[in-house]
């Protein structure tokens, strides 16, 4: 395992992820070379069989650097990472080879697909690369989108776990055991994508029951916990929205008896929050069940209702001569309508 991890180390141990991939490119215009100069011509042996040392697993050892994450959807329920997957196993059969870069195709490697739905596309040559004493190393670099649930009761304040899984297929887990390689679970320090940070990477394997054919098989997981800037939709939503619901109180301070002004500023003030929703039902996911913004505005759009059933109740009471029930309703509603925002939004956020 130490010769392993050496190998594995060599050429990536202190070089960021877009650095790796440069000269991944540069090791393969090496190897082609070397390729010439010595003899990589494979044994005839069938070489498409699972290598086996005294009939126990073959040991593979899996990493993943995450290179970039452009965005994050949350309606769709994706992400679109940018990343390269490091799997590492020995083939003694091949020992004769080191030095050599041998198509994919033409030798045994454990086939390990990734369990998110998606479409990721390689960007590499599907070359493997034999070291010494026949450790064999392949590496690919994927983009694209991968399924990455997450609920978003907690938006916009939420936080999740990023996973890619990555499972073998048509083996059991006495067939392969799966390794975490840590000295690549790796990230780039910065993404492209603006409105998450992101933590400390980690690795794991896990036991999965295969959903098909009911064998127990082991997982890689590659995980990295991902946390939602809130400060836009603050500044951008909230804001706003608690400035629409302060104004929609100015009726309070309007004489009952001049009705118009005071059921004017409160159909105003609902309008303008109508308008508003629909200004941001583009920036907002489409859900089938309230976040923690929606239940704001719901709070804010209900408070604001009230404010005008209230103007109206004091100019029908002004109407019917009972002005000073009118205007003791509006000297109580003064405190009680922002003091019930406030309990809401308490009891909402958990303040």
């Amino acid at each position: 395992m130490v010769q392993d991890m050496r190998f594995a180390q060599s050429s990536f141990k202190s070089i960021l992820a877009g650095a790796m991939l440069a000269a991944l490119s540069a090791a393969g215009a090496a190897g082609h070379a070397a390729e010439s100069a010595t003899s990589c011509e494979l044994p005839r042996i069938n070489l498409s069989e699972r290598p086996q040392v005294a009939g126990e697993p073959t040991k593979v050892s899996l990493g993943l650097i995450l290179i970039d994450v452009s965005e994050i959807d949350d309606v769709r329920q994706q992400i679109f990472p940018d990343f390269a997957v490091f799997k590492t196993w020995t083939d003694h059969r091949l020992k004769h080879l080191a030095g050599c870069r041998i198509e994919l195709s033409r030798i045994w490697s454990p086939e390990i697909v990734f369990m998110n739905s998606g479409r990721v596309f390689p960007a590499l040559s599907a070359l493997a690369e034999i070291g010494p004493e026949g450790l064999v190393r392949y590496i690919q670099r994927y983009r694209g989108s991968l399924s990455f649930r997450h609920a978003l009761h907690e938006f916009p304040f939420d936080s999740h776990i990023v996973r890619i899984g990555m499972i073998p297929v048509r083996s059991d887990r006495h067939a392969l055991e799966l390794e975490v390689d840590e000295s690549l679970i790796i990230r780039q320090n910065e993404f492209t994508i603006l409105d998450w940070t992101f933590g400390e990477v980690s690795g794991r394997i896990a036991p999965y029951t295969h959903v098909v054919t009911g064998g127990e098989v082991n997982v890689f997981y590659f995980e990295v916990p991902a946390t939602r800037l809130y400060q836009y939709y603050v500044w951008k939503v909230l804001m706003p929205l608690m400035l629409i619901v302060a104004m929609s109180w100015s009726v309070f301070w309007i004489n009952p008896a001049k009705f118009g002004p005071q059921i004017g500023m409160s159909a105003t003030s609902m309008l303008t929050l109508i308008a508003f929703q629909f200004a941001m039902a583009s920036i907002l996911p489409h859900l089938s069940y309230f976040t923690l913004l929606d239940w704001f505005i719901t709070a804010g759009t209900g408070l604001v209702f009230v404010a005008l059933v209230e103007s109206l109740t004091t100019s029908y009471l002004v109407s019917m001569d009972r002005s000073e029930l009118a205007l003791k309703m509006d000297r109580v509603c003064r405190w009680a309508f922002p003091l019930a925002f406030v309990v809401l939004v308490a009891l909402i956020f958990g303040v």
